[in-house]
């Protein structure tokens, strides 16, 4: 769909260099004459590799986000030294630090014991409710806010390194889970973890005293933290960033390296801008409690808190390019206070459509209103502009033109934007409103990269989330499943919800044997006791469509 509405693409004064300091720059990158290196930003791809030599083989924090980038940061490893990969260190469950494993070890080394594979004791299970229960959801506003759609003009990064498409998955499941801080050796060099839990409440950070250096992962960027992700998750806790960050402070090392940053050397270099990040994120945090406090609503508090405080920005660090104030503070009412704001008339709103019709009609008609918006778009208050085609979109989808013009405010805003992730979602949700993807393809392509790999009986017990409540009306049946691995369960539908028991229960329908294959729905299987025709009735309930959606045609 051709956009008559022309908007010039621009860039912010700063974006465009620190887009050469997080982009253009990637490389290997060694700390003076230390036996320690950081990959930054592998095939320009997001998530880094730091690289520790030790007596007799090597220690690798972070293996890159596809097997692509865990490609790159093997040769790189082959240039700084021959000997073997020892210990491998997943920083946290999010996909950019570990998804390059297979690439650097072989997974019958790890299965040997030759390799070690550390992370935190929750790693799996934060993995798993990170990205299961929510993954469609998650893979589409993982592909908006990193652009994945977007053209090589205007994909240009994440704030923090640039986001793939897709890619082939290399996870390798760790093998040594850290229960506490905990000091350990290997191949001769000591290493002090310790818990952080800030960006990832699975993450953890180490102190290598021997080297005068700390790693931590995701509490610090190229970027004040993403405190929220426009993505989608769970709360994430200020304090623990500024636990995090003191306990770098604490130390007070002469290097301190990270899964987003190139190496930054001189204690007082880094106690400078660990206390400026530390203290912008405190900022944030506490002025919101406190007007959340006198009464502010998440619009107010954006509004509000618009802006860092004078002091504190310190390029390439401390300024809003990987999270902003503004998609950070509300965060902090919805997840602390609720989704609601206090005004009884939001408790159960009228239904957007049918809302924005009423509206439409009230100011004379979708063509009206269009209008209007073109006047404010011309006018240059792109965001206004944008609210007004979203009433005439909701209002009648099909009103071409009303869909052109909130895809050129957006794309308009877009470029105005200084923070990447908010500039992609901008664009890309003109792309979306322009039918330029096919959304089910973007949810595909990104399904693949963020998905876990699961058991038989955990993709089972996910199949909670798959059944169709209204096929599922009235319906009653328990079906016993058998795997090849020995394990067996007990599938149960009734009151319109699926439970999954442990073991085969006596009063099964139908017991069927089966591999983790014929999960899919599709493949023919026999029961060993009852009617087969209670699993053929199962699989009818689920719902398996992966279907992509639309985040601004609604």
């Amino acid at each position: 769909m051709v956009n008559p509405y022309d908007v010039e693409r621009g860039f912010p004064d700063y974006f465009l260099e620190h887009r050469r300091l997080t982009v253009e720059q990637q490389g290997t990158y060694r700390c003076g004459e230390l036996p320690m290196w950081t990959v930054y930003c592998p095939a320009g791809y997001l998530g880094n590799s730091t690289v520790i030599e030790g007596d007799d083989g090597l220690i690798v924090y972070d293996t890159g986000v596809n097997m692509e980038a865990g490609r790159v940061i093997s040769a790189e490893i082959a240039k700084i030294s021959d000997k073997p990969i020892k210990a491998i260190f997943y920083s946290h469950h999010h996909t950019d630090h570990y998804n390059g494993t297979r690439a650097l070890v072989d997974p019958a080394d790890v299965e040997s014991g030759a390799v070690k594979i550390y992370a935190w004791e929750n790693f799996i299970a934060e993995r798993d409710n990170e990205f299961g229960e929510i993954l469609p959801r998650q893979s589409m506003g993982s592909a908006y806010y990193g652009g994945a759609f977007l053209s090589p003009e205007d994909r240009h990064h994440h704030g923090i390194g640039t986001v793939p498409a897709g890619g082939e998955a290399g996870f390798i499941p760790p093998t040594d889970l850290l229960h506490g801080d905990e000091t350990l050796t290997i191949a001769g060099v000591r290493i002090n973890a310790f818990y952080t839990g800030g960006e990832a409440i699975s993450e953890f950070g180490i102190h290598l005293p021997d080297l005068d250096a700390v790693i931590i992962a995701d509490e610090f960027f190229t970027g004040i933290p993403n405190m929220h992700t426009i993505r989608g998750s769970k709360p994430r806790m200020p304090e623990n960033y500024l636990t995090a960050l003191d306990r770098v402070l604490e130390i007070g090392p002469h290097w301190l390296l990270g899964s987003h940053i190139q190496p930054i050397e001189g204690e007082d270099r880094i106690r400078d801008v660990v206390t400026k990040y530390r203290d912008a994120t405190q900022y944030l945090w506490d002025q919101s409690v406190r007007l959340i406090n006198k009464g502010y609503t998440p619009t107010e508090l954006q509004h509000a808190l618009k802006d860092l405080p004078e002091g504190v920005w310190d390029a390439p660090y401390v300024v809003p390019m990987y999270g902003t104030p503004f998609t950070t503070v509300p965060e902090f009412f919805t997840g602390w206070v609720s989704w609601f704001s206090g005004d009884s008339t939001e408790l159960f709103p009228s239904p957007p459509a049918h809302r924005a019709r009423r509206m439409v009609e009230l100011m004379g008609g979708a063509d009206a209103v269009v209008a209007a918006a073109k006047a404010d778009h011309e006018a240059g208050d792109h965001q206004l502009a944008a609210e007004l085609t979203q009433l005439a979109v909701r209002a009648d989808p099909d009103h071409e033109d009303a869909r052109l013009l909130k895809a050129a405010a957006l794309r308009a805003r877009g470029y105005q934007e200084l923070n990447p992730i908010a500039r992609s979602w901008y664009l890309t949700g003109a792309l979306e409103l322009e039918g330029a993807f096919d959304t089910g393809d973007l949810l595909r392509a990104m399904l693949g990269l963020l998905g876990a790999p699961q058991s038989p009986v955990e993709t089972v017990r996910g199949w909670r989330y798959h059944l169709d409540a209204e096929k599922a009306a009235g319906r009653t049946l328990a079906v016993g499943l058998r795997f090849d691995t020995g394990d067996e369960v007990t599938v149960r539908v009734r009151h319109q919800v699926l439970v999954v028991q442990d073991g085969v229960a006596d009063d099964a329908d139908a017991v069927v044997e089966l591999t983790a294959a014929d999960l899919d729905g599709t493949t023919p299987v026999s029961a060993t006791t009852g009617d087969v025709a209670a699993w053929t009735e199962l699989q009818g309930l689920l719902d398996r469509e992966i279907k992509g959606f639309n985040m601004h045609m609604r």
